[in-house]
């Protein structure tokens, strides 16, 4: 019984060969080598955007020193996936570095006094650091000849 089986496989194989060989055997075409625009999908996944997505198209404004812009665009929501107005930083060649949405700027303008007091304590005990390194550097100097 095996013997029988295995002879019909090799008689199989042998014809599939000689097909072959004289170039008969059809195969079928992988529909996978097609695009899914090409295959007639509606919504094709594969297909090229109309318009790029990012970087996004409009006008950026340049912050100080050149390096950095912002830019108001529409983008989903965090929470529910809504489009909503966020204000994007954005580097020179346009990647995004972070954004904040209408919430986060409203909390942002809230902090900004604390923070500028903050910078300016900053400035201050720098400026008072430099004046006593300034000291005590006059100090050495002054009692090195006397020794």
């Amino acid at each position: 019984m095996f013997l029988c089986a295995r002879l019909g496989y090799l008689r199989q194989t042998q014809v599939l060969r000689s097909r072959a060989a004289a170039g008969k055997v059809q195969r079928v075409p992988d529909p996978r080598a097609r695009t899914f625009e090409e295959r007639g999908f509606e919504a094709a996944r594969d297909r090229r955007r109309l318009r790029p997505y990012w970087p996004p198209q409009g006008e950026a404004l340049e912050l100080p020193g050149g390096r950095k812009q912002v830019q108001v665009l529409t983008a989903k929501s965090d929470v529910d996936g809504t489009l909503e107005a966020q204000l994007a930083f954005l580097t020179r060649g346009g990647h995004r570095l972070f954004y904040l949405n209408e919430e986060e700027l409203a909390e942002l303008e809230k902090l900004a006094p604390r923070i500028s007091e903050y910078f300016e304590l900053w400035e201050e005990k720098a400026r008072e650091f430099a004046d006593s390194e300034n000291d005590n550097r006059l100090r050495k100097d002054l009692q090195q000849p006397l020794e």
